[in-house]
């Protein structure tokens, strides 16, 4: 008789397009568009971001190389082997920051939105801690498990915004759209710099490289994960400007919330979207916070091999707590944005080229 092994620690290739998909669909895509219509004109942002997700696409492809590479052995095993222990340390660190800082600033955007749309009168304090203990218990079991999170809620996302972008369609005036290419190249290089900005965390693949089956085409996999977030904030950047012109937008925080706010079912069915809106897209910002959170303490213990996972996850969650309550005001919080964006392009590009680089040049001693 056969048995029923049930969630093996192996994943295949629509887990890994839907984790990829997920870390990228977070608080960027809420604020896209008020930062592309800030210095873009008409609706020539579709160009800036077409043009990021064409950057993600080619850097994603390098990480896929990289870990297609060293495929079952951890990152930091592979980056020893690439470079030598002391800088694969180095690096295991700087990716361990940058995680911690990306889960920081996705914990505080969370608390932020949920008091202006959700909890009016509740601490952003108390939400932080509510939401930081929700992904501790995600991140204390296996890591397989967590990443099966992914294709549970993601599709459900997509359904609400797919909901959301369908009745805003009455809404749109596409002459607010108009005219056609008059920003400056110099503009939509910027823009497609602040486009890189919400299309970061794809590099997490680089930490599943021992969990991926044999059979995964990770290529095809980053590929369709990466498009999905690229046709979102496609999406989303046009409706907002074609709903609330350019000028409007740009002085809008979160956009794409007010869109759903904007919008009304048949039937009055449902008086507040954007709640019901919000709510199922805090799905996928804790998928988001989840896997930052799990690889920063992946990255903790290939350095201390001493501690165990939960004992990482102890020492770090108080660290991002403090971390994320730092911003006192909307300028630092930028500022929070702008630190850890910057940081991504290491991680994401400048990081993993290199690595794959040296990895081609050493083929003999690294083994691969």
């Amino acid at each position: 008789m056969k048995t029923f092994d049930y969630g093996d620690n192996q994943i295949g290739t629509r887990e890994v397009s839907m984790t990829i998909s997920s870390i990228m669909i977070g608080i960027g895509i809420l604020t896209l568009p008020s930062m592309l219509a800030s210095h873009i004109e008409a609706s020539d942002g579709w160009v800036s971001i077409l043009a990021a997700g064409s950057i993600a696409a080619a850097c994603g492809l390098v990480v896929c190389r990289l870990t297609s590479r060293f495929q079952g052995s951890t990152f930091h095993n592979y980056t020893a082997k690439i470079a030598t222990k002391p800088i694969a340390s180095l690096i295991s660190a700087i990716y361990g920051i940058y995680f911690l800082l990306y889960l920081a600033y996705e914990v505080r955007s969370i608390a932020k939105i949920s008091r202006m749309y959700l909890l009016e009168n509740t601490p952003i304090a108390f939400i932080t801690v509510a939401f930081l203990l929700i992904v501790v218990y995600a991140v204390s079991g296996t890591t397989a498990a967590m990443l099966r999170l992914n294709t549970m809620f993601l599709p459900i996302v997509l359904l609400i915004s797919g909901v959301v972008l369908l009745f805003g369609i009455e809404l749109m005036s596409f002459n607010n759209l108009k005219p056609f290419m008059t920003t400056s190249p110099l503009e939509l290089v910027a823009g497609t710099k602040d486009t890189t900005f919400a299309l970061l965390g794809f590099e997490v693949l680089l930490f599943y490289a021992p969990l991926l089956r044999p059979t995964v085409r990770t290529e095809k996999a980053m590929l369709i994960g990466i498009a999905i977030p690229v046709v979102l904030c496609l999406l989303t950047y046009l409706y907002s400007v074609a709903i609330f012109t350019r000028e409007a937008t740009a002085q809008i925080l979160f956009p794409t919330v007010e869109i759903a706010k904007e919008v009304r079912l048949p039937g009055q069915f449902f008086e507040r979207l954007e709640s019901i809106f919000f709510t199922v897209w805090i799905m996928t910002i804790f998928n988001t916070s989840c896997m930052a959170m799990e690889a920063s303490v992946s990255c903790l213990q290939a350095i201390v091999s001493k501690f165990d996972k939960r004992l990482c996850i102890l020492i770090l969650c108080p660290i991002a707590y403090f971390i994320n309550m730092l911003p006192e005001n909307m300028l630092q919080y930028q500022r929070f944005g702008w630190i850890v964006s910057y940081i991504g392009y290491g991680t994401a590009g400048a990081i993993p080229i290199i690595l794959l680089i040296v990895a081609r040049l050493r083929k003999g001693e690294t083994g691969g």
